[in-house]
Formats: structure tokens, sequence, C-alpha cells
């Protein structure tokens, strides 16, 4: 996929079009925003740029031979690490795939192109044993980090980067996209709402999803701080979903905190254009009339730190959620 085909990201695009134009590559870039924008596209489509044989900047929609084997990600000297089974980037992996193959003269293209997704998974020593390559790269090299946290890498490492920082798309750039290629499934101005701007998680948004974002929607509206059943029962059937399926507890959360912003929006201004739930806006109605915008506020920080207690101090995910759902009916 070139450049012309990613969606969005028109300043960014420019940005390392002209680079390349004007003869001013960097050694190493920093590609931050949030997840799930293209950012990993922009990486692989300047890296075709780079080494492009028929024209570079110029020829947005080449098929010579080292921009095809990019695509088709069989370039040797176009090298993507990203771990996916691993939680942390270890100092090993930065000595045995970066340290040892960047001094390597490219194999047949202008530059050797390395890039890191997930930088931010880097550890301390292997943040250290990367500052070293960059402090010292080669002058055939060019090395692109890909993070959704920029700030979890060393400043001195960010500082040796030209960072290009990416925003979240626009809803009708998804809405679009979904038309497009996901034609007849689901509702797509509501999913490229939900979507937040990320291109992946609108994909990942099916049936299941919007099925499970409206149950625990009603999980919350039926706690009755009056009859402890009610509460214990919208826990159970969170727990059903949860139990033996840690990753879906960020599916609980970020349904809610959508749910809250929602109601403080509806609150604060009333523009309905904004809300991301459009099919629930009655139940939101009724949910943030009864509160006032302090009270929604407070439920927003009650759910920001169980996600905290929970992710950082292992707490009871049970009890957690109990208190949780107490505090968010009132």
């Amino acid at each position: 996929m070139g450049f012309p085909q990613i969606i969005g990201h028109e300043p960014q695009k420019e940005f390392l079009r002209n680079s390349v134009r004007k003869n001013r590559i960097s050694h190493a870039y920093l590609f931050s925003g949030p997840e799930g924008v293209g950012k990993k596209l922009v990486a692989t489509g300047f890296a075709k740029l780079i080494n492009c044989a028929e024209g570079g900047a110029e020829n947005l929609d080449c098929e010579c031979t080292s921009c095809a084997k990019t695509e088709k990600g069989l370039n040797p000297d176009v090298l993507v690490f990203g771990y996916p089974g691993e939680k942390t980037i270890k100092v090993d992996h930065v000595r045995q795939d970066i340290e040892r193959l960047i001094h390597l003269a490219p194999y047949e293209n202008p530059y050797k192109v390395f890039i890191i997704d997930g930088a931010q998974r880097m550890n301390f020593n292997a943040q250290n044993a990367f500052l070293k390559t960059l402090e010292e790269p080669p002058p055939n090299s060019v090395i692109i980090l890909i993070t959704t946290l920029a700030d979890l890498l060393m400043p001195t490492i960010r500082s040796r980067c030209q960072s290009v920082v990416f925003q979240p798309l626009e809803v009708e750039q998804v809405r679009k996209f979904l038309e497009e290629e996901r034609p007849g499934e689901n509702d797509p101005e509501l999913v490229s709402k939900i979507s937040g701007g990320s291109i992946s998680r609108a994909l990942g948004t099916d049936e299941d999803y919007l099925r499970k974002r409206i149950e625990y929607v009603d999980c919350v509206i039926a706690v009755d701080a009056k009859k402890p059943l009610t509460l214990f029962d919208s826990v159970e059937r969170i727990q059903k979903d949860v139990k033996g399926a840690p990753q879906e507890l960020k599916t609980v959360f970020d349904i809610l905190s959508t749910w809250l912003r929602d109601s403080v929006v509806l609150k604060t201004s009333g523009k309905r254009e904004e809300i991301v739930n459009t099919d629930l806006i009655e139940q939101l109605s009724e949910y943030s009339e009864k509160r006032d915008v302090p009270e929604l506020l407070g439920k927003f920080a009650a759910l920001e730190e169980t996600m905290a207690r929970i992710s950082e101090n292992n707490a009871n995910v049970e009890v957690s959620l109990e208190n949780l759902l107490l505090k968010l009916s009132r």
C-alpha cells in the first residue's frame, strides 16, 4: 500500500515526502500516536519511498521491484520487528536484531530500514543498548520507532529521533472506509464513532462488542443501592465474560468510559452529534439528567482508580467491580 491509499495523515505524509525530495532523510524517526491509526502503514510506505527505484516521492504508486518486495514483506533491506507475543522488548532483542544487523551494508537498496513496532515496550536495559545504536548510526540506515506512548521512552532516545506525531482519524474517514471495505456490516456511523479514529478498532467492533456495550451499560443502570441483589446480579453478568479472560476487563472499562464521556457531553453541551453511543441516547439522557457535572466527573475518576488498582496493584476484580458499579449507579 502506497501513500495515496493510506487514509488520512496528509501533513505527516507530505513531511516525509519532502524529506525524500530534499534528500534530508533522518537516521531515526519516532512515529507516535493512538493505536490503530495507521502509523505502521505510513512507516512501511516511507520505507518504500526511501528505497524506490523509480521516482521516490513523486512516483506515488510505484511498482518497482523494491517497492513490490517491501509491500509483500520480502525486501531484505526493510526489517520489521514487532515481537507480538512478548510483553517486553529485552536487551537481547536489540542486540540480536538491531545491533547485529544495522552495520551490515544494504543488500540491494540505498538504505537499510529498521521498523520497531511497540517501541514503548523496550525495558530499561534494552533502551540503553538501543541508545548506543542511535548515537553512532551507520550512514545508510534508517530506524523508525513506532509507539503509542512516547513518554515511556528515554528522553535521550526521543531527542535523537525526528518526531512525527499522528492524530486519530476523523469519524468521516473511518465511516467511509467501513462503507467501502465492509459494506452491509453493522452500522458504519455508530462503529466509526466507537472507533475513536482507529481503523483497527473499527474493524474489531463486531456484533459481539456491540452486544456487550449494551449489556454492560444495562448492568450499571440496573443497580439499585437499596437492593443488594441487583448489584450482585450485575457484577455476575460482567464476571461471566471477564473470568478466565483478563483482557476482557479492558473492554468493560472502555465501554463504561465512553458511556461516562457521553454523559458529560450531554450534560455540558447537549450536542448529540458529539455522542458516541447514538443508539443509547434515551438511556444517556435519563442517566445524565439525574446527576450534575461534578458527580459525573467523580464517576470518571472512580473508573480510572479502579482500572489502576486492578492493573497495577492486582486488586480483587470482583470486589473492585462491585465498588465501581455501586459508585456509578448512585
